[in-house]
């Protein structure tokens, strides 16, 4: 593979590289999220079982595995991010995932093959796992890297957007097959949709996804591929490493126990709402963390991340406090579920540019994809199986929110230590009078006084 450096103008082309890449999340997690969202239909499908919660802990399980296959992938792409490229990597990681989806999509049940339904099902479930991961960092690097020097958290944003977005739509799709008056085979349909508008994407992307001008330059300098040990890397990294598995993972389980568990929590372990209504107010809560994002993106640019942090922080504490007074009542009023989604997305955001900018280019897509599935792995991926474990253990309906105010707290703790150092490394710059990653020194100055 070869990286040819020509001279361009970002500003004339930058929609041109810009499109392709948002298309490709947008379907890639559209394509990932339809998995979890038919949680409880594929989990009667696909498991023989007379209890419907135990059918769903055998799912989670194969939803967990997914998540374990995600290291596995970021050091596949992140290698080849690094030393071919973002673009040949975000080329690679979406042709692979729509093969999966399409078979899921086509997949005999249980009573139909046996023991074969569920096995093929986790054997999809990990190599969608291990491609996705080779897809949602890479895009942030690409957009990050384009476009993201004068607004870079907004930019980041816009990526995270595009991938929420697919997940509406992976919602909006559910939500439109769980009418009873429709066939079985229904559920089927979204799978399908997404696999086949899959093969146009990889077209899309095969001709019109180009490399960044950040890396162009940096293998311009560069032209010999110097080949360094995971090992040597991260212990260069490993604090800043550490920080960001428990931001990504955080993160992440609080997407998943909110966006995946708390909707099927409550309609097929609880039995407090209706499957129809439950997918409406999913769809809902999803939507407005995906608008939320570019504008906790923007006030982060011009404001500070860790302020936005903060007050989204302080404010999911009195939203949790809300989500467990109602539970007990036996009651969960969708305002409640789509104001919790909104102050979430203004507490994700901020936290993970900075992690890219404390990353050289030639290891930033192997750190950031490797922290990212190490922390989905660990957080993200399990928090419906913990979450599901720790009301049948303790058999008290609100306890799985205490497991959510956990990962929120952690969530926190990681943003302030990520933020926190790279003040401090910028601010050690202001001696030598030089920016770092595109900050002014002492622009961060207040950053780190507002930390502290």
């Amino acid at each position: 593979m070869a990286i040819v450096v020509d001279n361009f103008s970002t500003e004339k082309r930058s929609f041109t590289f810009f499109l392709p890449a948002i298309l490709g999340t947008i379907l890639e997690y559209y394509d990932y999220a339809l998995y979890g969202f038919c949680s409880a239909k594929l989990a009667v499908h696909f498991f023989r079982e007379d209890d419907p919660t135990v059918a769903l802990l055998k799912f989670f399980g194969v939803f967990i595995a997914g998540s374990c296959a995600k290291p596995l992938g970021a050091l596949i792409f992140g290698y080849i991010g690094d030393q071919f490229g973002r673009s040949p990597a975000l080329k690679m990681s979406l042709f692979g995932i729509i093969v999966p989806t399409l078979v899921v999509g086509l997949l005999p049940g249980y009573d139909d093959i046996g023991w074969l339904a569920p096995l093929l099902l986790l054997l999809c479930r990990i190599t969608q796992g291990m491609l996705v991961s080779g897809e949602y960092e890479g895009v942030r690097i690409f957009m990050f890297e384009f476009l993201g020097k004068e607004n870079p958290h907004f930019v980041n944003s816009l990526s995270n957007f595009a991938s929420y977005l697919g997940i509406y739509f992976a919602s909006v799709a559910v939500m439109l097959t769980t009418s009873q008056d429709l066939p079985d085979w229904i559920w089927r349909l979204p799978f399908i949709v997404g696999g086949v508008l899959g093969i146009f994407i990889v077209w899309v992307r095969r001709h019109y996804l180009q490399e960044t001008p950040e890396y162009v330059r940096y293998r311009a300098r560069n032209p010999k591929r110097e080949i360094n040990s995971w090992i040597s890397i991260l212990k260069r990294n490993k604090r800043t490493c550490l920080a960001a598995i428990l931001l990504y993972g955080t993160a992440g389980g609080g997407y998943h126990f909110y966006f995946v568990f708390f909707g099927n929590y409550l309609q097929s372990s609880l039995g407090f709402v209706e499957s129809a209504q439950s997918a409406f107010n999913v769809s809902i809560s999803i939507l407005i963390y995906s608008v939320c994002g570019p504008l906790a993106g923007w006030l982060c640019d011009r404001y500070g991340p860790f302020l936005i942090a903060k007050i989204a922080f302080y404010s999911l504490l009195p939203l949790i406090a809300l989500n467990i007074y109602m539970l007990a009542q036996s009651v969960m009023p969708f305002w409640l579920m789509g104001l919790t989604a909104g102050t979430l997305a203004f507490f994700h955001v901020p936290g993970a540019v900075t992690l890219l900018q404390k990353f050289e280019v030639s290891i930033r897509f192997r750190c950031s994809s490797l922290s990212h599935a190490l922390g989905s792995m660990l957080f993200s991926g399990t928090a419906p199986l913990m979450s599901l474990w720790i009301w049948r253990t303790t058999n008290i309906e609100i306890a799985p929110l205490f497991y959510f105010g956990l990962l929120c707290l952690l969530g926190f703790f990681a943003i302030r230590e990520i933020l926190n150092t790279n003040a401090t490394q910028l601010l050690d710059s202001r001696t030598r009078g030089n920016d770092v990653d595109g900050f002014k020194a002492t622009e961060c100055i207040n950053q780190l006084t507002d930390i502290k």
